[in-house]
Protein backbone atom coordinates (compact mmCIF):
# COMPACT_ATOMS: atom_id res chain seq x y z
CA UNK A 1 0.00 0.00 0.00
CA UNK A 2 2.60 2.71 -0.92
CA UNK A 3 -0.16 5.22 -0.96
CA UNK A 4 -0.63 4.64 2.98
CA UNK A 5 3.08 5.73 3.22
CA UNK A 6 2.45 8.78 1.06
CA UNK A 7 -0.51 9.53 3.13
CA UNK A 8 1.51 9.20 6.56
CA UNK A 9 4.47 11.14 5.65
CA UNK A 10 2.21 14.17 4.04
CA UNK A 11 0.34 13.91 7.74
CA UNK A 12 3.39 14.12 9.29
CA UNK A 13 4.45 17.07 7.58
CA UNK A 14 1.26 18.68 8.39
CA UNK A 15 1.43 18.43 12.05
CA UNK A 16 4.78 19.41 12.32
CA UNK A 17 4.65 22.57 10.62
CA UNK A 18 1.07 23.73 12.28
CA UNK A 19 2.57 22.26 15.97
CA UNK A 20 6.34 23.77 15.53
CA UNK A 21 8.43 26.21 13.42
CA UNK A 22 10.68 23.75 11.50
CA UNK A 23 14.05 24.69 10.17
CA UNK A 24 16.31 21.77 8.45
CA UNK A 25 19.97 22.54 8.46
CA UNK A 26 22.50 21.15 6.55
CA UNK A 27 23.82 20.14 2.91
CA UNK A 28 21.34 18.43 0.86
CA UNK A 29 20.11 15.49 1.85
CA UNK A 30 21.59 12.15 -0.27
CA UNK A 31 20.61 8.90 0.61
CA UNK A 32 22.25 5.67 -0.73
CA UNK A 33 20.57 2.12 -0.38
CA UNK A 34 22.04 0.52 2.78
CA UNK A 35 22.24 3.89 4.95
CA UNK A 36 21.53 3.75 8.66
CA UNK A 37 19.81 7.22 9.59
CA UNK A 38 20.87 7.49 13.52
CA UNK A 39 18.85 10.06 15.08
CA UNK A 40 18.81 11.83 18.46
CA UNK A 41 15.98 11.30 20.56
CA UNK A 42 14.69 13.90 22.31
CA UNK A 43 10.98 13.75 22.74
CA UNK A 44 7.83 11.57 21.58
CA UNK A 45 6.96 14.28 18.61
CA UNK A 46 10.40 13.32 16.80
CA UNK A 47 9.23 11.01 14.72
CA UNK A 48 6.66 13.06 12.54
CA UNK A 49 9.45 15.94 12.52
CA UNK A 50 12.44 12.96 11.39
CA UNK A 51 9.88 11.73 8.74
CA UNK A 52 9.17 15.03 6.08
CA UNK A 53 12.61 16.49 5.19
CA UNK A 54 14.17 12.55 4.54
CA UNK A 55 10.63 11.81 2.53
CA UNK A 56 10.73 14.91 0.60
CA UNK A 57 14.44 15.54 0.18
CA UNK A 58 15.62 11.71 -0.48
CA UNK A 59 11.95 12.27 -3.43
CA UNK A 60 10.84 8.89 -1.92
CA UNK A 61 7.31 9.90 -3.42
CA UNK A 62 8.63 9.06 -6.79
CA UNK A 63 11.56 6.45 -6.02
CA UNK A 64 9.95 4.00 -3.75
CA UNK A 65 12.70 1.50 -3.64
CA UNK A 66 14.93 4.33 -1.79
CA UNK A 67 11.64 4.53 1.07
CA UNK A 68 13.38 3.92 4.48
CA UNK A 69 12.18 1.60 7.06
CA UNK A 70 11.98 1.98 10.96
CA UNK A 71 12.93 0.25 14.14
CA UNK A 72 10.47 1.38 16.48
CA UNK A 73 9.83 0.58 19.91
CA UNK A 74 8.07 -2.76 20.33
CA UNK A 75 5.08 -1.63 22.46
CA UNK A 76 3.63 0.37 19.62
CA UNK A 77 2.50 -2.90 18.16
CA UNK A 78 0.58 -4.28 21.18
CA UNK A 79 -3.14 -3.55 21.99
CA UNK A 80 -3.88 -0.81 23.90
CA UNK A 81 -0.49 1.72 23.03
CA UNK A 82 -2.76 4.94 23.22
CA UNK A 83 -4.12 3.81 26.04
CA UNK A 84 -1.31 2.92 28.35
CA UNK A 85 2.22 4.25 26.99
CA UNK A 86 0.76 8.18 27.11
CA UNK A 87 1.37 9.59 30.74
CA UNK A 88 -1.40 12.12 32.32
CA UNK A 89 -3.80 10.53 30.13
CA UNK A 90 -8.12 10.87 32.05
CA UNK A 91 -8.97 7.45 33.17
CA UNK A 92 -11.77 7.93 30.83
CA UNK A 93 -9.89 8.58 27.63
CA UNK A 94 -7.78 5.44 28.31
CA UNK A 95 -10.96 3.10 28.68
CA UNK A 96 -11.66 4.52 25.41
CA UNK A 97 -8.19 4.72 23.20
CA UNK A 98 -7.86 1.23 24.75
CA UNK A 99 -9.04 -0.99 21.85
CA UNK A 100 -7.48 1.65 19.29
CA UNK A 101 -4.24 0.08 17.86
CA UNK A 102 -2.10 0.57 14.69
CA UNK A 103 -0.19 -3.01 14.66
CA UNK A 104 -1.66 -4.24 11.81
CA UNK A 105 -0.84 -1.24 9.45
CA UNK A 106 2.74 -0.81 10.75
CA UNK A 107 4.58 -3.05 8.64
CA UNK A 108 2.52 -1.31 5.80
CA UNK A 109 4.27 1.82 6.05
CA UNK A 110 8.06 0.07 6.79
CA UNK A 111 7.61 0.01 10.76
CA UNK A 112 9.65 -2.95 12.39
CA UNK A 113 9.66 -3.77 16.11
CA UNK A 114 13.12 -3.76 17.63
CA UNK A 115 12.50 -5.82 20.90
CA UNK A 116 13.85 -6.42 24.27
CA UNK A 117 14.59 -10.39 25.04
CA UNK A 118 14.85 -8.85 29.13
CA UNK A 119 12.22 -5.96 29.46
CA UNK A 120 8.61 -6.25 28.43
CA UNK A 121 5.34 -4.51 29.46
CA UNK A 122 3.20 -6.17 32.08
CA UNK A 123 0.83 -6.33 30.44
CA UNK A 124 2.28 -8.52 27.89
CA UNK A 125 2.99 -10.79 30.59
CA UNK A 126 -0.82 -10.75 32.00
CA UNK A 127 -2.04 -11.83 28.81
CA UNK A 128 0.04 -14.97 28.38
CA UNK A 129 -1.50 -16.15 31.02
CA UNK A 130 -4.61 -14.88 31.21
CA UNK A 131 -6.66 -17.57 33.32
CA UNK A 132 -3.68 -17.46 35.90
CA UNK A 133 -4.36 -15.81 39.71
CA UNK A 134 -3.38 -12.37 39.27
CA UNK A 135 -0.98 -13.14 42.44
CA UNK A 136 0.68 -15.71 40.78
CA UNK A 137 2.27 -13.48 38.38
CA UNK A 138 2.76 -10.04 40.12
CA UNK A 139 3.97 -8.85 43.60
CA UNK A 140 1.83 -7.75 46.06
CA UNK A 141 1.80 -4.20 45.63
CA UNK A 142 1.04 -4.42 41.73
CA UNK A 143 -1.84 -6.78 43.01
CA UNK A 144 -2.68 -3.95 45.38
CA UNK A 145 -2.29 -1.28 42.94
CA UNK A 146 -4.57 -2.84 40.42
CA UNK A 147 -7.46 -3.59 43.14
CA UNK A 148 -6.98 0.43 44.21
CA UNK A 149 -7.75 1.17 40.42
CA UNK A 150 -10.74 -1.38 40.02
CA UNK A 151 -12.08 0.69 43.31
CA UNK A 152 -11.33 4.29 41.54
CA UNK A 153 -13.07 2.68 38.08
CA UNK A 154 -15.99 0.91 40.19
CA UNK A 155 -14.79 -2.08 38.71
CA UNK A 156 -14.88 -5.29 40.24
CA UNK A 157 -11.97 -7.07 42.42
CA UNK A 158 -9.61 -8.51 39.92
CA UNK A 159 -8.25 -12.25 40.66
CA UNK A 160 -7.77 -13.48 37.19
CA UNK A 161 -4.57 -12.20 35.23
CA UNK A 162 -6.85 -11.67 32.50
CA UNK A 163 -9.36 -9.34 34.63
CA UNK A 164 -7.14 -6.43 34.43
CA UNK A 165 -6.79 -6.81 30.77
CA UNK A 166 -8.89 -3.56 30.71
CA UNK A 167 -8.78 0.12 29.55
CA UNK A 168 -8.98 1.12 32.94
CA UNK A 169 -5.64 -0.01 33.90
CA UNK A 170 -4.16 0.47 31.28
CA UNK A 171 -1.06 2.55 32.56
CA UNK A 172 -0.61 0.37 35.29
CA UNK A 173 -0.20 -2.73 32.54
CA UNK A 174 2.51 -0.43 30.91
CA UNK A 175 4.85 -0.91 33.45
CA UNK A 176 8.71 -2.04 32.21
CA UNK A 177 9.16 -5.42 33.88
CA UNK A 178 11.97 -7.87 33.68
CA UNK A 179 12.38 -11.71 35.19
CA UNK A 180 12.59 -11.40 38.75
CA UNK A 181 11.44 -7.45 38.61
CA UNK A 182 8.16 -7.36 39.77
CA UNK A 183 7.12 -10.29 38.06
CA UNK A 184 7.19 -13.66 40.14
CA UNK A 185 8.37 -17.22 39.11
CA UNK A 186 7.67 -19.09 36.46
CA UNK A 187 7.48 -17.72 33.30
CA UNK A 188 10.55 -19.29 31.84
CA UNK A 189 8.65 -20.13 28.64
CA UNK A 190 7.40 -16.36 28.73
CA UNK A 191 10.91 -15.26 28.69
CA UNK A 192 12.24 -17.68 26.32
CA UNK A 193 9.63 -17.10 23.83
CA UNK A 194 10.57 -13.59 23.95
CA UNK A 195 14.19 -13.90 23.34
CA UNK A 196 13.27 -15.66 20.09
CA UNK A 197 11.09 -12.88 19.17
CA UNK A 198 13.83 -10.42 19.58
CA UNK A 199 16.22 -12.43 17.97
CA UNK A 200 13.70 -12.60 14.81
CA UNK A 201 13.45 -8.71 15.25
CA UNK A 202 17.10 -8.23 15.04
CA UNK A 203 17.53 -10.82 11.87
CA UNK A 204 14.81 -8.49 10.08
CA UNK A 205 16.53 -5.32 10.83
CA UNK A 206 20.11 -6.78 9.55
CA UNK A 207 18.24 -8.12 6.50
CA UNK A 208 16.96 -4.64 5.57
CA UNK A 209 20.49 -3.08 5.28
CA UNK A 210 21.24 -6.07 3.36
CA UNK A 211 18.82 -5.80 1.03
CA UNK A 212 20.17 -2.80 0.73
CA UNK A 213 17.52 -0.83 2.62
CA UNK A 214 17.45 2.53 4.34
CA UNK A 215 16.68 2.39 7.86
CA UNK A 216 16.03 5.06 10.53
CA UNK A 217 17.38 3.78 14.18
CA UNK A 218 17.16 5.94 17.41
CA UNK A 219 19.97 4.50 19.18
CA UNK A 220 19.28 6.23 23.02
CA UNK A 221 15.80 3.78 22.54
CA UNK A 222 13.68 6.59 24.42
CA UNK A 223 13.56 10.32 24.58
CA UNK A 224 16.03 11.83 26.55
CA UNK A 225 14.18 12.60 30.05
CA UNK A 226 17.07 15.23 30.97
CA UNK A 227 18.73 16.45 28.14
CA UNK A 228 21.35 13.74 28.32
CA UNK A 229 22.38 12.58 24.61
CA UNK A 230 23.15 8.99 24.77
CA UNK A 231 23.91 6.36 25.98
CA UNK A 232 23.66 3.77 23.04
CA UNK A 233 21.24 0.93 23.92
CA UNK A 234 22.78 -2.61 23.55
CA UNK A 235 22.35 -4.32 19.96
CA UNK A 236 22.88 -1.10 17.92
CA UNK A 237 26.61 -1.72 17.18
CA UNK A 238 25.37 -5.50 16.51
CA UNK A 239 23.33 -4.15 14.24
CA UNK A 240 25.95 -2.05 12.28
CA UNK A 241 28.51 -5.26 12.09
CA UNK A 242 25.99 -7.62 10.96
CA UNK A 243 23.50 -5.48 8.56
CA UNK A 244 26.85 -3.66 6.87
CA UNK A 245 25.60 -0.78 6.16
CA UNK A 246 27.47 2.16 3.40
CA UNK A 247 27.12 4.63 5.46
CA UNK A 248 25.67 6.56 8.29
CA UNK A 249 23.29 9.79 8.21
CA UNK A 250 23.09 11.44 11.75
CA UNK A 251 20.35 13.41 12.02
CA UNK A 252 19.80 15.66 15.13
CA UNK A 253 16.66 17.61 16.78
CA UNK A 254 16.89 20.64 18.53
CA UNK A 255 13.99 22.09 20.31
CA UNK A 256 13.97 25.17 21.60
CA UNK A 257 11.19 26.52 23.74
CA UNK A 258 12.60 29.85 24.83
CA UNK A 259 10.95 31.61 21.67
CA UNK A 260 7.67 33.56 21.62
CA UNK A 261 5.07 31.60 20.20
CA UNK A 262 5.18 27.75 18.46
CA UNK A 263 8.48 26.08 19.68
CA UNK A 264 11.31 26.10 17.18
CA UNK A 265 12.31 23.17 16.16
CA UNK A 266 16.01 22.94 13.73
CA UNK A 267 16.92 19.33 12.50
CA UNK A 268 20.46 19.56 11.64
CA UNK A 269 21.50 17.15 9.07
CA UNK A 270 25.29 16.95 8.41
CA UNK A 271 27.43 15.01 5.94
CA UNK A 272 27.29 11.40 6.15
CA UNK A 273 30.17 9.50 7.32
CA UNK A 274 31.53 5.79 6.89
CA UNK A 275 30.39 3.00 9.26
CA UNK A 276 33.05 2.70 11.88
CA UNK A 277 34.90 -0.44 12.42
CA UNK A 278 36.10 -0.31 16.16
CA UNK A 279 34.63 1.15 19.23
CA UNK A 280 31.31 0.91 17.29
CA UNK A 281 29.20 2.74 20.15
CA UNK A 282 31.49 5.01 21.38
CA UNK A 283 31.89 6.31 17.70
CA UNK A 284 28.20 6.36 17.42
CA UNK A 285 27.99 8.43 20.64
CA UNK A 286 30.35 10.95 19.67
CA UNK A 287 28.49 11.40 16.57
CA UNK A 288 25.52 12.16 18.13
CA UNK A 289 26.54 14.63 19.95
CA UNK A 290 28.22 16.56 17.28
CA UNK A 291 25.57 16.71 15.22
CA UNK A 292 23.57 18.50 17.50
CA UNK A 293 23.09 21.85 16.40
CA UNK A 294 23.65 25.23 18.54
CA UNK A 295 20.84 27.27 19.50
CA UNK A 296 19.90 30.05 21.52
CA UNK A 297 18.02 28.77 23.76
CA UNK A 298 20.55 26.06 24.81
CA UNK A 299 23.66 28.58 25.08
CA UNK A 300 21.02 30.93 27.29
CA UNK A 301 20.04 28.50 29.75
CA UNK A 302 23.42 26.84 30.14
CA UNK A 303 24.58 30.64 31.35
CA UNK A 304 21.53 31.14 33.60
CA UNK A 305 21.74 27.80 35.11
CA UNK A 306 25.65 28.19 35.42
CA UNK A 307 24.57 31.52 37.80
CA UNK A 308 25.03 34.15 34.81
CA UNK A 309 23.14 37.53 35.14
CA UNK A 310 20.15 38.02 32.92
CA UNK A 311 22.60 40.78 30.93
CA UNK A 312 21.89 40.94 27.13
CA UNK A 313 25.37 42.20 26.18
CA UNK A 314 27.30 39.41 28.17
CA UNK A 315 24.81 36.70 26.81
CA UNK A 316 24.56 38.02 23.21
CA UNK A 317 29.20 38.30 23.37
CA UNK A 318 29.04 34.92 24.56
CA UNK A 319 26.62 33.22 21.97
CA UNK A 320 29.10 34.70 19.13
CA UNK A 321 32.00 32.80 20.68
CA UNK A 322 29.76 29.73 21.10
CA UNK A 323 29.01 30.36 17.47
CA UNK A 324 32.80 30.59 16.29
CA UNK A 325 33.14 27.31 18.65
CA UNK A 326 30.61 25.50 16.96
CA UNK A 327 31.87 26.41 13.11
CA UNK A 328 35.26 25.41 14.10
CA UNK A 329 34.30 21.64 15.03
CA UNK A 330 32.03 21.28 12.38
CA UNK A 331 28.67 21.84 14.56
CA UNK A 332 25.69 23.25 12.76
CA UNK A 333 24.22 26.12 13.96
CA UNK A 334 20.84 27.77 14.38
CA UNK A 335 20.86 30.48 11.00
CA UNK A 336 19.96 33.55 12.80
CA UNK A 337 23.18 33.62 15.20
CA UNK A 338 24.95 34.08 12.63
CA UNK A 339 24.93 37.92 12.47
CA UNK A 340 25.17 40.16 15.69
CA UNK A 341 21.45 41.68 15.20
CA UNK A 342 20.15 38.26 14.67
CA UNK A 343 21.82 37.39 18.39
CA UNK A 344 20.65 40.11 19.93
CA UNK A 345 17.11 39.95 19.02
CA UNK A 346 17.07 35.74 19.97
CA UNK A 347 18.86 36.35 23.18
CA UNK A 348 16.22 39.21 24.71
CA UNK A 349 13.25 37.01 23.32
CA UNK A 350 14.73 34.46 24.90
CA UNK A 351 15.37 36.34 28.23
CA UNK A 352 11.59 37.33 28.25
CA UNK A 353 10.51 33.78 28.15
CA UNK A 354 13.00 31.77 30.21
CA UNK A 355 11.61 32.69 33.93
CA UNK A 356 8.20 30.97 32.71
CA UNK A 357 10.63 27.78 31.76
CA UNK A 358 12.12 26.70 34.56
CA UNK A 359 12.12 22.85 33.63
CA UNK A 360 12.99 23.86 29.93
CA UNK A 361 15.95 25.87 31.42
CA UNK A 362 17.46 22.90 33.36
CA UNK A 363 16.96 20.59 29.99
CA UNK A 364 17.98 22.68 27.87
CA UNK A 365 21.09 23.31 29.42
CA UNK A 366 22.42 19.66 29.94
CA UNK A 367 21.47 18.75 26.57
CA UNK A 368 24.29 22.31 25.69
CA UNK A 369 26.96 20.39 27.99
CA UNK A 370 26.01 17.33 27.06
CA UNK A 371 27.09 17.54 22.98
CA UNK A 372 30.19 19.40 24.07
CA UNK A 373 31.18 16.04 25.73
CA UNK A 374 34.35 14.50 23.89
Amino acid sequence: MPDLYDAVAHGMWAYGHAAFRVETLGPKLVLEPGTVILVTHRRETDVPLVCPPLYFGASMRTNRPARMSFAARDDMFLPGFFAGFPPDLPLAARRLLYRVGVARWLPVVQVYPIRSAHVARLGEVLRARPDAQLEELVAAETADAFRARATEASLPPPNRAGDVLHGAYADLLWAAVSPGDGVLDGLDDFWSRRATQATGDFRTLVEILRRPGTLVVFPEGRPSPDGEIGPIRPGIGALLRRGRPVGIQPFALAYDPLVRGRTKVFLSLPEHVPPPEEDVDAVLLRLLRRSMPLTCGQLVAHRLQAGAEADPPALAGALAEAVEAAQEEGRLVEPELLTEAGRRRRVAEALAVAPRKPRELAYLAHEYESARVP
